[in-house]
């Protein structure tokens, strides 16, 4: 298992941020860039990194702690420089990405957006939180030797590696077996399609639908785009639960995630519970950690 350099992927996130505070981002050690997770900026408060699921400040010299200690403190107008930066200064382009909260970067970055919420987005911006991309190629080796002739859930809690298992399974799927696999991207975390192309490895074979709730993109792929394998983040409703099954009786293979903390709560959620139940799925994956060992529950 080989993941992209960390280092690199820190680095590529920092092209929206002011000279001055990229410069001091740019400066730290390599191994504090290669751990990092998220970088928060907000108005008037300090800069921050989020390092394992913890926070840290970043003062002027460019050093790291988990206390503040002459931290960097962004500016009201270095974080609207930020957004424009962002938008690549023409916010209008993006108007239907911020009115869901975020802006997907080159990159395959994602930017999460706060500030006061308009009819045509967000405006007065307060704080923005820039997610670090992470493609960790052949994470998803075990999961796809338990396929079989169904689907799979992967489940475990925020921060576990979901997402990055997901999409190194797609892009395997795609790429090295040459299935036809169709992505539905709502939050663009899976592909992070940015001006029609996908910012992050998908393999050859991969159809992206972004812009569209789940359950009407799975109806889409299967209608118009006659994939082998649909895939997908964060299944949360009993109707897209519907949707896949719909799917299984024409034949299409189904790749999900969803929030679970513990093995017991797989069966205490609606959703999870009947998924689970409708025989669309043969295993599920469950994590605990990142980069942890992943459980398998055959079903």
């Amino acid at each position: 298992m080989m993941e992209k350099s960390k280092n690199e992927r820190f680095l590529s996130a920092l092209y929206p941020l002011p000279q001055s505070v990229r410069g001091v981002l740019a400066g730290l050690r390599p191994e504090v860039q290669k751990s990092v997770q998220e970088i928060r900026l907000r108005a008037e408060k300090p800069l921050m990194l989020t390092v394992g699921g913890a926070p840290m400040w970043v003062n002027l010299q460019g050093g790291v702690s988990y206390m503040p200690q002459s931290p960097i403190i962004i500016t009201a107008k270095q974080l609207e420089d930020t957004f424009l930066n962002l938008c690549n200064h023409s916010v209008y382009s993006h108007t239907e990405e911020i009115k869901q909260g975020f802006i997907i970067m080159h990159g395959g970055h994602r930017a999460g957006i706060c500030g006061t919420s308009v009819p045509e987005g967000i405006r007065d911006v307060s704080s923005i939180n820039i997610r670090i991309a992470r493609e960790i190629t052949g994470c998803a080796d075990s999961l796809l030797g338990r396929m079989g002739d169904r689907g799979v859930l992967i489940a475990g809690p925020p921060g576990s590696g979901k997402t990055t298992i997901l999409r190194d399974a797609v892009r395997q799927l795609s790429g090295v077996r040459r299935q036809r696999v169709a992505v539905i991207d709502c939050r663009g975390e899976i592909a992070a399609v940015r001006l029609a192309v996908p910012q992050n490895d998908v393999g050859e074979n991969t159809d992206v639908i972004t812009g569209i709730g789940k359950r009407e993109g799975i109806e889409m792929a299967v209608r118009t785009m006659c994939p082998q394998i649909v895939a997908f983040d964060e299944i949360g409703s009993v109707a897209e639960v519907d949707e896949v099954i719909r799917s299984l009786h024409s034949g299409v293979r189904v790749i999900t995630t969803a929030h679970v903390g513990r093995e017991e709560e797989l069966y205490r959620r609606e959703v999870t519970a009947k998924l689970i139940d409708s025989g669309v799925i043969s295993c599920v994956a469950l994590l605990s950690t990142a980069g942890g060992e992943i459980k398998f529950i055959e079903v």
